[in-house]
């Protein structure tokens, strides 16, 4: 796709010169008009292409991770605080970045900011690597030249994210590792003890009770029809991801995540936690409040959440405030609401939003600690039910049979 350089004046009477991918001239002029831009002039930039190869990330690079997004976030604000340059401080991170991929991505954002582009402009060229709330917070701090400080905030709240996911993680991690070996026990018994206990009982010609005849019937179903069973699976699996990916699917996978008994407490807790978290720190980079919902509806996480968000926006458009909304929404809990309203009335929205981060950030921890203390015990009776009920069925017709030979 070509890039073009543009010269644009703004609603407020000053100009904007940027760099932006467009399939035609007609089609910048579009989009620069769609953000409220008037074009003065626009010219092709045309770039080498021995410089199109030096940006072009490889094929099968890796995914940049977040962590390397939150160092590189870390070590622009530290040298922007410091007074240097934009294009030097950027130098000077390249040199620390390992990622192959990552390191040619904030090449091409340096080539693009030495050409004419502003940061923000430049980070949007790679959405996959910085979301549309870091595009955002970069633009804000760029509009406000308070960059260094928006960057570190930036940092921090990454940070954040990225432990609050660690953490549920290794919350799930015990319970997992528990139901693989139960099951694991449980597959080994299906597959090797009972075939041979029932090929002893056939010698024997024990008549089988009704339990050990229905684990035995499972056993040679599962053995005459396993390529039955891995391909039925194996299709409905691919076909429930692929479900999952629609926008119907999203919403009733999202809906069913906060009607979990246990785990829905953790779903809405980690979505309330990224709409405050994230509506504070947009808030208190001075993005403005429709601005911030629409980028937050899009970060949340949870489309049932999302929904209530978009739902509000519209509203606020027409005159009405954020508390009211998620009020009307049925969605977020009285507290968030009465906290929301509170800081509408005081003018510092941001501040309460900030201490709502803070306490969910908590709930989720202790939400956390009583599901790990409260799955543990439930998956280990579960499984000991399961083994308990095979053992039965193996053992009822040991015991016939050893009551028949004494008598």
């Amino acid at each position: 796709m070509p890039r073009f350089r543009y010269e644009a004046l703004t609603n407020t009477g000053g100009t904007v010169k940027s760099v932006q991918d467009a399939s035609s001239r007609a089609e910048l002029v579009y989009q620069l008009k769609s953000m409220g831009y008037w074009p003065l002039n626009i010219v092709e930039d045309s770039i080498d292409e021995t410089e199109v190869e030096r940006f072009r990330v490889p094929l099968f690079a890796s995914r940049v991770k977040s962590k390397d997004v939150e160092f590189f976030t870390y070590q622009m604000a530290t040298l922007i605080n410091a007074h240097i340059t934009l294009p030097r401080a950027l130098a000077v991170t390249l040199e620390q970045i390992e990622h192959p991929g990552f390191r040619q991505i904030v090449e091409q954002i340096k080539y693009d900011i030495e050409h004419g582009s502003t940061f923000h402009d430049a980070l949007s060229q790679h959405p996959k690597v910085f979301p549309e709330l870091y595009v955002n917070m970069v633009r804000a701090g760029e509009s406000g030249a308070v960059l260094g400080v928006v960057l570190e905030r930036l940092a921090k709240f990454s940070e954040r994210q990225r432990l609050l996911k660690a953490e549920v993680i290794s919350a799930l991690f015990y319970p997992a590792i528990l139901f693989t070996l139960s099951l694991g026990v449980i597959v080994f018994m299906v597959l090797v003890v009972i075939p041979r206990f029932a090929d002893m009982f056939a010698d024997l010609g024990v008549d089988l009770p009704l339990p050990t005849q229905f684990l035995i019937g499972i056993v040679d179903f599962v053995k005459s029809y396993w390529w039955g069973l891995a391909i039925g699976g194996t299709a409905t699996i691919f076909g429930v991801l692929q479900y999952s990916r629609t926008e119907g699917g999203k919403l009733i996978f999202d809906i069913v995540k906060l009607k979990l008994p246990l785990l829905r407490g953790v779903f809405s807790n980690f979505a309330l936690v990224r709409f405050t978290r994230t509506m504070s720190t947009l808030l208190e980079n001075g993005v403005l409040l429709l601005p911030a919902l629409r980028v937050v509806k899009g970060t949340i996480g949870n489309m049932v959440y999302s929904n209530a968000i978009a739902q509000a926006e519209t509203e606020i458009e027409q005159g009405s405030t954020l508390a009211r909304e998620l009020q009307e929404s049925a969605v977020f809990p009285p507290l968030v609401v009465h906290m929301v309203g509170i800081g509408d009335e005081s003018g510092n929205p941001e501040q309460m939003l900030a201490k709502l981060a803070d306490y969910y950030d908590l709930e989720v921890q202790q939400t956390l600690q009583r599901l790990t203390s409260s799955i543990g015990p439930l998956v280990i009776l579960i499984m000991g039910v399961i083994v308990g009920l095979i053992a039965v069925a193996i053992i009822l017709p040991v015991f016939r049979a050893s009551t028949s030979l004494a008598g």
